[in-house]
């Protein structure tokens, strides 16, 4: 049967300290600081952690500033070249009108010229006539109906070139 003996209680839980005692000083004192080392690893790395996505927000954000810059410059550097562009296209609309006011202004001065040779020799070629008349009359003996005839012969030759002059 079983017996109540206080010695025999008292030693058990004497045991007990002692293996109590034994146990915390070697066992959980190590598994406590391996506990406790772990743990300041996993804070460690749990602020690593904040501290490398606090720096990933500000490189985002830097990189959103610096998109928004970029799109600024290329905005500014689109309108500078557009203004650029109207600027030659002005310049060379400009030339390009002064090249064909010259252009112009050297077809009449060439017109001008054929037209005042043309005369020339309208003038030579009714001179010409003249003289062949003159010389008809001279080297004849026309009676007067005979100049009368030379004459408006004369005119209407000097008319027909006449009319080629005023076109």
């Amino acid at each position: 049967m079983l017996s109540f003996d206080p010695v025999n209680f008292i030693c058990m839980i004497i045991n007990i300290l002692i293996l109590f005692f034994i146990a915390k000083k070697f066992l959980f004192g190590r598994v406590n600081a391996i506990i406790a080392k772990r743990q300041e690893e996993i804070n460690l790395s749990y602020s690593t952690a904040d501290k490398v996505t606090k720096e990933a927000k500000e490189n985002r954000r830097e990189y959103q500033m610096q998109i928004a810059e970029l799109e600024k410059d290329k905005s500014d550097i689109l309108d500078k070249a557009m203004k650029e562009a109207d600027e030659r296209k002005a310049a060379i609309i400009e030339k390009a009108d002064a090249d064909a006011e010259e252009i112009l202004q050297k077809a009449r001065e060439e017109a001008s010229h054929i037209k005042s040779v043309a005369e020339i020799d309208h003038d030579k070629k009714v001179e010409e006539i003249v003289f062949d008349v003159a010389a008809r009359l001279a080297g004849q003996a026309i009676s007067e109906e005979a100049n009368s005839e030379l004459y408006d012969k004369f005119l209407s030759q000097a008319a027909g070139s006449g009319a080629g002059k005023d076109r």
